[in-house]
């Protein structure tokens, strides 16, 4: 791993990311070895299950709330959705972990997925074009129509606060 506090904080817009990476990158890899990858996709479908989310777009604000980065629906098919996943905190982790790890998106796109459909799926990160490997990630969800979830209940979407929405002031 490359000095991750000199990269970020040299970066113009990586102070902000700071704390996620020390924690995701640093912190989290070292606790849980060589289980990283299984356990970081386990924990982005239950954090699917805590935050579900309702449709792509809904997904995308979510994303870049979140500190995810910019999440664009490229194409979707009967059996498979492609996302990429750009943006500063995607840029930053492929610059300094030379082999940072998205299970956590990916395995949030699958039950984020799987909710608003009602059958089985999974997600794996595939291959980025040359073009975009320095600063994107792409992933394909792969759903099984006729494996249907048995006695499927969606969960009620939930209710974003969008960015024009934001207030400076409290809730009551």
């Amino acid at each position: 791993m490359k000095n991750l506090y000199q990269t970020v904080m040299n970066d113009a817009h990586g102070a902000a990311y700071l704390p996620q990476m020390i924690l995701r990158d640093a912190l989290i890899p070292e606790l849980l070895g060589e289980d990283k990858g299984a356990i970081g996709y386990w924990a982005g479908k239950s954090l699917a299950r805590r935050f579900p989310i309702g449709n792509p777009t809904d997904a995308a604000i979510f994303f870049e709330q979140v500190g995810f980065g910019t999440l664009t629906l490229n194409k979707q098919t009967a059996q498979m959705t492609q996302w990429q996943l750009s943006g500063d905190p995607v840029r930053l982790r492929l610059k300094t972990i030379g082999d940072a790890d998205f299970t956590l998106e990916a395995g949030f796109l699958a039950e984020m997925m799987a909710q608003q459909l009602g059958v089985v799926t999974e997600a794996e990160l595939v291959e980025t074009g040359r073009k975009l490997k320095d600063h994107a990630v792409t992933f394909a969800v792969y759903t099984d129509p006729e494996d249907v979830i048995p006695e499927y209940d969606a969960p009620e979407p939930l209710k974003l606060v969008k960015p024009a929405e934001a207030t400076d002031e409290p809730e009551k």
